[in-house]
């Protein structure tokens, strides 16, 4: 007897993967500390105001693409009373800490995908218990945090993914919930839903895959897995092999496993002089070795690279350079020593930068490093005193305020003057002087 014609609740299923995505993660987080813009619609924008990185369930309903300048929307958001906030990642990835630690009260094997997202593998459960399972990790969220969810179950992540974005897109069907570990409903979910809708598949593969004829999921999930390695490659094969319910992506549980960390922004007004530049790059330094040590990671490679606007009629310029780092570090200073360095190099005079960036490259979780004749071994003395003052440093530094202690090229206006937040809301949950206050 087959699983799809046994009783329901009786098959057991030896892994089960629950896709947990928080609803319009952005917008809820300012809607938190805010009950008055219940059902207004709502925008999250760039560090520098300039385009749309979240929408509201409303103003995706008025049309309001992902991406979109603001400017070329303004006419909109005056017309239908929208409300505008400044990115405040502080307390979205302090809201987001909250809500993974709630996930990881209910399941041992809680994978954080994103900021918003996390995957839950449960052993052993029928398709009742993982639904019972989904409907207690919905309450659990919104009455402990506040933030509704979707779940989406299926025995692999693939198909996880896929009916989450269902059970999102017909919540008043759905409730937030729906389960494709039958067959049934899983092919009828890969038949719904087009081939760009999978997971992984990007607009230049849905363009190739479209040329072939596979327009749904449906038609990817019949294709042979070899045919599909041959003609485009192992991860395409794999995401056939998922759709198939076989598990073929590997779990990545550490989500310290960085390669590289990159901090860059585009500056609310061009930046002309090379001392600008480097008061900009050092904040970003200053931000990048902070994720940095909170990974407890060195670099071996650091660029930097700096560019002007590739709109206008103002001359154009881009340029980069890296170095390689004999002993890796996680020290502040010695990274930027060689950022102003690597500056001082590839700076041309007479132009109106738009944007600067620095990268740390060449991670690493300890500082053991090739020696030679001409490199002098740090102390260890002085090892442990750059890690005590860099601790100290971020321990005060988290304490309710960014930027209590900082380095003196950072400038005393800091990252702020290269940026533009006109919209910024208070940081509810990190700063005693946002605390809400009782009138």
């Amino acid at each position: 007897m087959s699983k799809d014609t046994e009783d329901p609740d009786s098959i057991r299923y030896e892994r089960v993967y629950l896709l947990v995505d928080c609803n319009n993660f952005f917008c809820s987080c300012e809607r938190l500390f805010r009950p008055d813009l219940d059902g207004r619609p709502l925008l999250v924008l760039s560090n520098n105001d300039g385009c749309v990185i979240a929408r509201s369930q409303e103003s995706k309903d008025l049309g309001i693409p992902m991406g979109i300048a603001v400017f070329k929307i303004r006419d909109k958001i005056a017309r239908h009373k929208i409300v505008c906030f400044s990115s405040n990642f502080s307390l979205y990835l302090d809201i987001s800490r909250r809500v993974m630690e709630v996930l990881e009260h209910i399941c041992d094997h809680t994978e954080v995908y994103s900021v918003d997202e996390a995957f839950l593998c449960f052993r052993n459960l029928t398709e009742k218990e993982a639904q019972d399972k989904a409907v207690l990790i919905r309450n659990a969220v919104f009455n402990l945090v506040g933030i509704t969810v979707g779940v989406g179950i299926a025995r692999t992540k693939t198909l996880a993914k896929l009916a989450n974005h269902h059970a999102k897109k017909q919540r008043g069907e759905t409730h937030g919930v729906y389960s494709v570990l039958r067959d049934f409903p899983r092919m009828r979910l890969l038949r719904r839903n087009p081939v760009d809708e999978i997971w992984g598949v990007g607009r230049r593969l849905n363009e190739s895959l479209r040329n072939e004829g596979i327009v749904t999921a449906w038609h990817l999930s019949t294709q042979s897995p070899q045919a599909i390695k041959k003609r485009y490659n192992v991860v395409l094969m794999r995401t056939v092999q998922e759709l198939n319910n076989i598990n073929a992506v590997e779990d990545e549980s550490d989500s310290n496993d960085t390669m590289q960390i990159m901090w860059s922004r585009s500056f609310t007004r061009r930046l002309t002089t090379i001392e600008e530049l480097h008061q900009a790059l050092a904040n970003f330094t200053a931000s990048a070795c902070h994720k940095l040590r909170n990974q407890h990671k060195y670099c071996s490679q650091i660029t930097v690279f700096i560019r002007t606007s590739y709109f206008g009629n103002d001359p154009k310029f881009a340029a980069d350079r890296s170095a390689l780092l004999k002993v890796p570090t996680a020290d502040t200073r010695e990274v930027l020593y060689v950022v102003h360095e690597l500056l001082k190099q590839i700076y041309v005079d007479g132009y109106k930068y738009n944007k600067a960036g620095v990268l740390l490259s060449s991670l690493s979780t300890s500082r053991s490093f090739q020696n030679d004749l001409f490199t002098q071994n740090r102390s260890d003395e002085d090892t442990a005193r750059s890690d005590g003052l860099m601790a100290a440093m971020d321990k005060i530094n988290h304490q309710g305020h960014a930027h209590h202690i900082f380095l003196g090229a950072q400038g005393v206006e800091q990252a702020e003057a290269f940026s533009n937040k006109n919209s910024l809301s208070p940081r509810y949950t990190t700063s005693w002087d946002d605390l809400p206050q009782l009138e």
